[in-house]
């Protein structure tokens, strides 16, 4: 069976709906800050990389209610540079304005698929993953968010797997509507102050390129990483697997499973509270 084929649009074509609280990451400029170092010379302020890639995940199609995160879940992390051009202790930083923004990017980079028009709301098409009957489009085809999910982290003070102090940025929900690879471009900014209202982007990094399964091709989830589970210890709501198609730690009989080991309940699949030594919770 052919892969279905998807019409994508150019974010700034997109209207985002009165449930849409997150709406997409402004399109800022990349303005780097940059510090003077005696022997390298001038240097990024701030450097953002990845500290966890997503491998995989499984489709979500175009409902609401069935949400299949990227697995592993998407680790941002920040260093900081001081006015000398070396690298600060993380615990030294203040992060409380610190955000990162993630959007869904064809695997070259080239084109942003985080937007996508649901295929159902077409004229004359038949309904995609949908087990119920649809009547055909006679309105304006819909356009709708193909990277589901909180889109925007704030940062964490947290103790990776190696038990050092860094500055994280954790995507734990974000999910794909379509089929298909992909990466992830994500941008760090600084809150602007009333002093400067003015916003840039300070850093950008990108996530290794991963495959999103349909339901009948997904191979299951991956092991919980090591920085996942030291994460969950310090109380970030993520969800611990105890193998790749096991259930999670505190597996309940009463939440819905299906073959690939995932669980639909996040509520009660994910291990710690969303406080701890974050500077905020997730919403």
């Amino acid at each position: 069976m052919l892969r279905p084929k998807y019409e994508f649009c150019d974010p700034s074509e997109y209207q985002a709906s009165a449930d849409d609280m997150d709406g997409l990451p402004p399109n800022l400029p990349v303005t780097p800050t940059y510090v003077q170092h005696k022997q390298r010379g001038q240097l990024e302020k701030y450097v953002l990389e990845m500290a966890q890639h997503p491998i995989r995940a499984r489709m979500c199609g175009f409902g609401e209610k069935d949400r299949r995160p990227l697995d592993p879940p998407p680790v941002v992390r920040l260093r900081v540079r001081d006015d000398n051009g070396d690298f600060m202790r993380s615990e030294d930083v203040d992060i409380w304005k610190f955000v990162v923004s993630a959007t869904l990017w064809a695997p070259h980079n080239d084109s942003d698929r985080s937007i996508v028009i649901n295929p159902n709301t077409l004229p004359g098409s038949v309904p995609m993953y949908q087990s119920s009957p649809s009547v055909m489009a006679l309105n304006e085809p819909v356009k709708v968010r193909n990277l589901v999910g909180t889109t925007v982290s704030n940062a964490y003070l947290l103790k990776d797997e190696h038990d050092s102090l860094n500055i994280f940025f954790i995507f734990h929900d974000l999910s794909v509507r379509t089929e298909g690879r992909f990466r992830l471009k994500f941008q760090f900014t600084v809150i602007p102050s009333e002093d400067d209202p003015r916003a840039f982007v300070e850093s950008v990094t990108w996530s290794n390129v991963f495959e999103v399964y349909s339901a009948k091709t997904f191979p299951g989830m991956t092991d919980s990483t090591e920085l996942s589970k030291a994460f969950a210890i310090q109380g970030i709501k993520i969800t611990i697997r105890k193998n790749s198609r096991g259930r999670p730690y505190n597996y309940r009989t009463d939440d819905v499973q299906d073959d690939d080991g995932d669980n639909y309940d996040d509520e009660n699949a994910n291990v710690g509270s969303g406080a701890g030594a974050s500077t905020s919770n997730f919403r």
